[in-house]
This record gives structure tokens, C-alpha cells and sequence, in this order.
């Protein structure tokens, strides 16, 4: 065991050595101006999360040892996996709360996708129920998954979030897109013009920060490749503030959306008010804990660079 631990150890030395080109087996090595860096900062920490939750999970159980009472044992098996996976566990309220959420967000998309339908299935059909369900639902649960605040997935690692995150929100690119090619077309095809109203404007600006999210996204995925040419914790950081923002303007333009003509036509005012207030509701759900994170983060951003 020993040995296994020193090899361990001395691994994730090397690691931290590459990461931070001045860090030699976990110590500090004085750089070209003859200060000293602290190997615990919040920048080390930031680069070598994934590297600690792949430790955890990758340690092997029959090392530890056997406790006499198999239930205590069976709990404590059962915290570390929770420790692992990162994130804490659901109380009833919050498992309640997100399960009120989830329902709220199908029923609010179910509803605004059957008034697409419900006369006639032609091409402008598919645009508003391809974003509702792009915003409203695939980038609503890729939020909630990585904020580790969506019940179905909570309890996976780390890398199994991210891995979700980016295929939901690659999906809802794809949905975003075709979207926006059927309401362009269909513009033409009524021979109207484009962007006229301000639910259109904020739709062209909505799918324009979208795009550049998902990018950014990316270079976040990769963050520890491309750490040569911006710090990981900014890459985080700006795409968690991209991210917010975008996922406000896809909101905003749906409730634009609901007091569109189109929708006027068999819904009155209560039933829209009622949906904005729906979609205002999913929202702040949604976005909670990322604008608390991104505020933990500018702090760690401004303290480890002033």
C-alpha cells in the first residue's frame, strides 16, 4: 500500500509540474523573478479538479479496510461515492423543487408545441417548437447538470456531467439551427421581411450568442490543452458568463414569442401571463446556482490576479 501511495504521489507531482511549469512533486521552484508560488492556489486547483475526482473514483475499495458492522461500512461506501461524484446529496425539498421544475418546463414546451400544431403542421410550425425545446428543455437540463442541480444526474462524476452537458447543448445547437433555417424560409415564402419585430431582433441576437457560447464552450471543454494561451479559470469563467446570458436572451425571446400574433389567436392574456410567468419561474430555477458560481469565480479570478 505504501508503495501504491508513494507512485501515487509522485504522479500527480509530475502532473502538477507540467500544469504550472514551476511546481516540482507538489513544491514550489523559484521562477525566472525569484518569487515563489503557492502550490495551493486556486488556479492548481482549478486545473487539477478532474484529476483528484478521477483519483477518488479510481481508488480501489478492498483497500480499505473492513468495518466490523457491515451497515456503517455499506454508509461510509456510500458517502465516498458521493464524494466522487462531487456533488451533494437531494433533500426531499430540493428533489421536490427540481422535480416541480422539470415538470414545469415539459408542460409549459408540451403546451406552446401543441399550439404549433393544432390547425395545421407547416414550416413555421417547427420553428417555434424547436427552440422551445432547444432553450427551454435541453439547455434548462445542460445547466442544471453541470450546477449539479438536476436530480437525474447529480449523482454522476464529473466528467460524466460534462460529457452530458455537451451533448445536450450540441443537440440544442442542432434544433437552434434548424429553427432558424425553417422561419428564415418561411419569411421568403410569405414574401415578409426579416427581423420587423422585437421578438425577432432578440432571436437574431440570441442564436448569434448562442453559437458563440457554444465555441466557447469548447475551448472550455479543452481547457487544459489550450491553458498555453488563457488560464483555464478564465476560460470557466467566460463561458459561464456567456452562458447566462445567452440562456436570458432564449427565455426572453420565448416570452417575446408568446405575445406573438400567431400565438394571440387562441390563447388569451391570462393564459400568456400565465406561461411568462412559467418561463420566469424555470428561469431563475435554472440559473440560481450558475450566477453564484460565477460570482465565486470572479473572485477567485480577481485574487489570484491582483
Amino acid at each position: 500500500e505504501e508503495g501504491v501511495k508513494s507512485i501515487s504521489q509522485g504522479t500527480a507531482g509530475e502532473i502538477r509540474a507540467v500544469g504550472n511549469g514551476g511546481y516540482q512533486n507538489g513544491k514550489t521552484a523559484p521562477g525566472m523573478g525569484g518569487g515563489e508560488r503557492r502550490a495551493n492556489s486556486a488556479e492548481q486547483e482549478e486545473l487539477f479538479a478532474e484529476y483528484r475526482d478521477e483519483q477518488r473514483e479510481d481508488r480501489d475499495p478492498s483497500a480499505q479496510p473492513e468495518a466490523d458492522d457491515p451497515e456503517m461500512d455499506r454508509n461510509k461506501r456510500n458517502g465516498a461515492t458521493d464524494r466522487a461524484a462531487g456533488s451533494p446529496r437531494f433533500s426531499r425539498k430540493l428533489a421536490l423543487l427540481n422535480m416541480l421544475a422539470n415538470g414545469l418546463m415539459f408542460a409549459v414546451a408540451g403546451f406552446i408545441t401543441y399550439h404549433c400544431f393544432n390547425k395545421a403542421m407547416v414550416l413555421f410550425s417547427w420553428h417555434p417548437t424547436f427552440m422551445v425545446i432547444a432553450y427551454l428543455i435541453l439547455m434548462s437540463q445542460a445547466v442544471l447538470t453541470m450546477s449539479g442541480t438536476n436530480y437525474f444526474t447529480h449523482r454522476c462524476s464529473h466528467r460524466t456531467k460534462v460529457y452530458i452537458h455537451w451533448v445536450l447543448q450540441a443537440v440544442a445547437g442542432i434544433l437552434i439551427s434548424i429553427a432558424s433555417v425553417c422561419i428564415f424560409l418561411n419569411k421568403i415564402r410569405l414574401g415578409k421581411a426579416h427581423f420587423q419585430t422585437l421578438h425577432g431582433i432578440f432571436g437574431l441576437v440570441t442564436v448569434c450568442a448562442t453559437l458563440a457560447s457554444i465555441a466557447g464552450g469548447v475551448t472550455t471543454k479543452y481547457a487544459f490543452q489550450l491553458r498555453a494561451y488563457v488560464r483555464p479559470l478564465y476560460s470557466k469563467l467566460g463561458h459561464g458568463i456567456a452562458g447566462t446570458v445567452t440562456y436570458l436572451l432564449g427565455i426572453t425571446t420565448i416570452s417575446l414569442g408568446v405575445y406573438g400574433r400567431w400565438f394571440q389567436e387562441d390563447n388569451d392574456a391570462t393564459v400568456r401571463l400565465m406561461l411568462v410567468l412559467a418561463i420566469a419561474l424555470i428561469a431563475l430555477y435554472v440559473i440560481a446556482t450558475p450566477i453564484v458560481n460565477t460570482v465565486q469565480r470572479i473572485k477567485t479570478a480577481a485574487r489570484t490576479t491582483l
